[in-house]
C-alpha cells in the first residue's frame, strides 16, 4: 500500500475524528508538527482536543465508531461492524485514534472509495477556502438527488434570491413537468448548458445548480465573470425519465426506461438536422433548440453519465470527454470543443478524485454532440462515472452512493467553472485543440459485479504494535461545493 503524505495523514484525522474539513491554517500548522511527531501523538492531540471531547462520538465507544462510519465512509455502521470495533475500542486493545487506521484497512472496497472520494473534497475545499471564509460546517456530500418538485423550487428560490439570475420555462415535458432555462451574465461571450437529457444521470444536474448560485452570487470572481460571459443552463431536460427511475427506485416494476421519454424516445437521438423528429413525442428536444436558436452560444456542454471503466492501475475513469467527430463538421467547430476538453483537463488538475478520459464516441449526427455542430454549434460531451450505480439503486441494491455521488458531483462543478472561467479571462481562445488529442482513451469496462464482488465484512485486524505498516490511509490517487453513447 502507498503510504500517505502529510497532508493526507492530517486531512484524515479532521475528517475521521472531527467530521470536518481542515481549515487552511489548523492543516497548516499539522502538518508542519507531524515534521517533529508521531502519527499516534498527533493522533492523541486531537483525541483530547475540546471540539472532540465535547463532540457525540465521545460519548461512549459505540458513538465514537457511529461516527467514524459516517465520518469515513458516508454510512450508517452496520451491525457486525459495530460490535466487532466497538469491543475493540472498550476492551482497550485499540484506541480511537488506532481504531481510525484499523478500520479503513479492513474496509472493503466499496467504503474504501467512499473514503477516497470524502478526502478528496475535503483536500479541494481546504485548498480553495480562505481561512476567514472557511465554514466547519461546510458539507462535504450531498443529502440527495433533487426530485422534480425540489429543483423547481430550488430554481425558483435561485430566481427570487439573485437579481443576477433570470428563469423562465422554456416548454413541458410530455408528462406536463415545465422545462426551465436559466440564465446569468451580460457578456458578450456565451456558455449553454443541458443536462440529464436521459432520466437516469442526474448529476450533471446536481452540478449545475452549485454552478448557478456560484454565478449568480457576490464575489468578485463571479462578478467578473458574469461582465464576460452569459451562461445559460437547462437542468433535467428528462424530468419524466428521472420520475420513472425514481419509481423504479422505490420498488416499483414494469417501468419504462427512464433514459427515454414518455412517448420512448431518447432524446439524444433527436438532433440530425438533415431528418428531424416529430416535435410532438419530443417536447424536451424541441425546447433544447428553440432555447439554442435564441441563444446561439459560442460552446454547449451537454452532461451525461456512463459505465465503469477501469485501467491496468486499477483506477477507474470519472469523466470521459469528446468534440464532434462527424467528418462533415466544420474543423473550426470541432477545435472550439477540443479547446473546451483541454479547459476542463486543466481545471481539474487540483483535484485527486479525477480520472479523464476521452469517451470513444461514433459520428451519429443525431447525437447532440454532433447534430448541434453540424448545424455550426461548439459542443463537448461529458459522460461521467455513475450509469451503473443508478442502474444497481433502481433495481434494489443498498448502495451507499452518497460519497462517490458528491465527488462526482465536484467534479462536474469544476469543469463547468473551468471552462467558464477560461472564456471569461480570454484564457481559452490560446488553448491549444491539439493538447485535447493527449487525454488518455477510456479504459476497459468493468462490470458491476466484478468491481464489489469481493466486497464482504472481514475485520481481520493487525496488531497495532507489531506493524510499522499501520498508517491513517490517503487517497490513492468547495469556495463550494454505457456501452453506446448516452
Amino acid at each position: 500500500m502507498e503510504k500517505p503524505d502529510s497532508k493526507d495523514i492530517v486531512q484524515g484525522l479532521y475528517l475521521s475524528l472531527l467530521g470536518r474539513a481542515a481549515d487552511p491554517e489548523g492543516l497548516k500548522h499539522w502538518v508542519g508538527e507531524l515534521e517533529n511527531s508521531t502519527i499516534e501523538e498527533l493522533g492523541d492531540h486531537f483525541v483530547s482536543s475540546d471540539e472532540f471531547t465535547s463532540s457525540s462520538a465521545a460519548e461512549s465507544p459505540e458513538s465514537f465508531v457511529r461516527s467514524l462510519y459516517f465520518n469515513l465512509f458516508d454510512r450508517q455502521a452496520d451491525k457486525a461492524g459495530l460490535d466487532y470495533w466497538s469491543a475493540k475500542l472498550e476492551q482497550g486493545e485499540l484506541d480511537e485514534h488506532q481504531l481510525v487506521t484499523a478500520i479503513t484497512q479492513s474496509a472493503s472496497e466499496a467504503d474504501r472509495e467512499a473514503y477516497n472520494a470524502k478526502l478528496a473534497i475535503s483536500d479541494y475545499y481546504t485548498d480553495q477556502v480562505t481561512q476567514d471564509a472557511y465554514d466547519p460546517e461546510q458539507p462535504l456530500t450531498i443529502s440527495g438527488l433533487h426530485s422534480n418538485d425540489e429543483l423547481y423550487a430550488e430554481l425558483n428560490r435561485l430566481d427570487s434570491d439573485y437579481d443576477s439570475l433570470a428563469l423562465d420555462q422554456v416548454g413541458s415535458s410530455l408528462a406536463g413537468n415545465p422545462l426551465y432555462k436559466a440564465e446569468v451574465g451580460s457578456g458578450e461571450r456565451k456558455v449553454m448548458i443541458i443536462t440529464q437529457q436521459h432520466g437516469d444521470e442526474p448529476l450533471g444536474t446536481e452540478a449545475s445548480l452549485y454552478l448557478l448560485e456560484f454565478l449568480a452570487g457576490d464575489s468578485a470572481l463571479a462578478q467578473s465573470i458574469r461582465e464576460e460571459v452569459t451562461v445559460t443552463v437547462m437542468p433535467r431536460v428528462n424530468p419524466d425519465g428521472f420520475a420513472r427511475w425514481e419509481r423504479q427506485e422505490s420498488g416499483e416494476q414494469g417501468v419504462l426506461d427512464p433514459r427515454r421519454n414518455e412517448a420512448n424516445v431518447d432524446l439524444n437521438r433527436s438532433y440530425d438536422p438533415d431528418e428531424g423528429f416529430d416535435e410532438s413525442q419530443a417536447p424536451e428536444a424541441a425546447a433544447v433548440l428553440e432555447v439554442l436558436d435564441a441563444f446561439q452560444p459560442d460552446l454547449l456542454l451537454d452532461y451525461h453519465h456512463q459505465n465503469n471503466y477501469r485501467n491496468d492501475e486499477g483506477s477507474l475513469d470519472t469523466m470521459s470527454i469528446q468534440w464532434p467527430t462527424n467528418p462533415d463538421v466544420d474543423p473550426s467547430v470541432s477545435e472550439t470543443g477540443q479547446q473546451a476538453a483541454v479547459a476542463i483537463a486543466n481545471s481539474l488538475e487540483n483535484f485527486d478524485h479525477d480520472q479523464l478520459t476521452l469517451f470513444p464516441g461514433s459520428e451519429n449526427p443525431a447525437i447532440a454532440r454532433n447534430g448541434l455542430a453540424l448545424d455550426g454549434t461548439p459542443t463537448l460531451l461529458i459522460e461521467q462515472r455513475g450509469l451503473q450505480e443508478m442502474d444497481e439503486l433502481a433495481l434494489g441494491l443498498d448502495l451507499d452512493y452518497s460519497a462517490l455521488a458528491s465527488a462526482l458531483t465536484l467534479e462536474a462543478l469544476i469543469s463547468m467553472k473551468g471552462v467558464v472561467s477560461a472564456i471569461a479571462d480570454d484564457s481559452f481562445d490560446s488553448l491549444d485543440p491539439a493538447l485535447a488529442e493527449q487525454i488518455p482513451e477510456r479504459s476497459e469496462r468493468i462490470d458491476f459485479a466484478d468491481l464489489y464482488g469481493d466486497d464482504a465484512y472481514q475485520p481481520e485486524v493487525q496488531d497495532p504494535a507489531a506493524s510499522e505498516e499501520l498508517q491513517l490511509v490517503g487517497a490513492q490517487t468547495m469556495e463550494e461545493p454505457t456501452m453506446v453513447e448516452a
